[in-house]
C-alpha cells in the first residue's frame, strides 16, 4: 500500500547535495563539469564515492546500495542527485530501507534508470523530481534554462508549465504525476516494486526503442498487468531516437487510444535535446486540445 505523503524540505542555495552513482559508470570529466555548475549556483556538493567498476555498473550491488542508502540517510544532505543513468537501480531496490525514508524524506533528482527508485519513493510517500542528471545534462540545461525551471520546482514553485507538442486524445485531467522511463517501468511489472497508475497522470519517455516492436510490447505489458487501470491521463515526453514520430504516435494510439483519457505526446521531458524537470507524486494538470497541450503544476513538491 502507498503511504501518506511526506514532502521533503525545499532545496535552496547553500544546501548540501549528495551526488550518487547507483547505476552505470560515470565519466569523470562530465561529472566535474556538472558539479561545477551546481557549485556556481551556490550549492555544497558531495561527489559520489570512487570505486572500481563492476561489469557495466559503477560498482558491485552492495557497494552501490550502501552509498545510496548513506546519502539518503545523511542528515546534512538536502537532496540526492543521480550522476547518470545506465542500468542497475532495480537490482538495489530489495535492500533499500524505504520505511526509514518515508519518515525522513529527502529530495531525489534523476531520470532514466533512476525511474526505478523515484517511483518506489513515491509509493513510499516521498515526492521526487524527474529531471536532468549531474554528469548527463545539467551543464546543457544550465545554458538552456532548464536548470532554472528544475531548481524553481525544487524550491517550492507551482508556477511552472511544460508544453506538450502533439495532441493524440483531447481532454483534461488532474492527478499526481508518476512515471519516467518506459523500459524501466515495464521491467518492474510483476515485481513487488511495480507502479500503479490509478488516479494518476502517467508520464512515459524513452530512448532507442522501436515503436512497432518494443514500444508496442511495453505498452501492452503495462495494460495487461493492470498497471494502467484507472489512469486519468497520459503524457509522453521525448521518445529520443525511437523512430519516426508518426509511427510512434500510431503505436501509442493503437495501444492506449481506447482508454478514454487525454493523451499528449512530445513534452520536452527525459532523453533528448531538452529536459524540463517535473515533480512526481504531487498533483499536476494535463490539458490536451487540438492545438497542443501543456502540463502545469498544482501543488508544491516540497513542504
Amino acid at each position: 500500500m502507498e503511504k501518506a505523503i511526506r514532502k521533503p524540505a525545499p532545496l535552496r542555495p547553500g544546501d548540501r547535495i549528495a551526488v550518487v552513482a547507483p547505476s552505470g559508470g560515470v565519466d569523470e570529466d562530465r561529472l566535474a563539469a556538472g558539479v561545477a555548475v551546481l557549485e556556481r549556483r551556490g550549492f555544497r556538493v558531495r561527489p559520489p564515492a570512487r570505486r572500481a567498476p563492476f561489469r557495466l555498473f559503477s560498482g558491485r550491488d552492495e557497494e552501490r546500495r550502501r552509498d545510496l542508502q548513506e546519502a539518503l540517510a545523511d542528515p546534512e544532505v538536502r537532496a540526492v542527485w543521480f550522476a547518470r543513468g545506465g542500468y542497475g537501480m532495480n537490482r538495489l531496490l530489495p535492500g533499500l530501507d524505504v520505511d526509514w525514508l518515508s519518515e525522513h524524506p529527502r529530495l531525489c533528482i534523476g531520470f532514466s534508470d533512476a525511474t526505478a527508485l523515484l517511483q518506489w519513493m513515491v509509493r513510499a510517500g516521498v515526492p521526487t523530481l524527474h529531471g536532468p542528471m549531474v554528469a548527463h545534462d545539467v551543464v546543457r540545461e544550465d545554458a538552456a534554462g532548464g536548470l532554472d525551471h528544475l531548481l524553481a520546482i525544487a524550491a517550492g514553485s507551482t508556477d511552472w508549465e511544460v508544453p506538450v507538442a502533439t495532441p493524440l486524445v483531447a481532454g483534461g485531467a488532474d492527478g499526481p504525476l508518476l512515471g519516467g522511463c518506459l523500459a524501466v517501468l515495464a521491467s518492474l511489472a510483476g515485481t513487488p516494486f511495480e507502479p500503479r497508475f490509478a488516479g494518476r497522470i502517467a508520464l512515459f519517455e524513452d530512448t532507442h526503442e522501436r515503436p512497432q516492436r518494443k514500444v508496442d510490447r511495453m505498452l501492452v505489458q503495462l495494460r495487461q498487468t493492470g498497471m494502467l487501470d484507472g489512469v486519468r491521463g497520459i503524457v509522453f515526453g521525448s521518445m529520443h531516437e525511437c523512430g519516426p514520430q508518426d509511427e510512434i504516435c500510431d503505436t501509442i494510439l493503437d495501444c492506449l487510444g481506447d482508454l478514454g483519457v487525454p493523451i499528449g505526446f512530445g513534452a520536452p521531458i527525459g532523453h533528448g535535446d531538452s529536459h524540463f524537470g517535473v515533480p512526481l507524486g504531487v498533483p499536476v494538470r494535463l490539458e490536451v486540445s487540438a492545438h497542443g497541450g501543456r502540463l502545469t503544476g498544482l501543488e508544491s513538491l516540497v513542504g
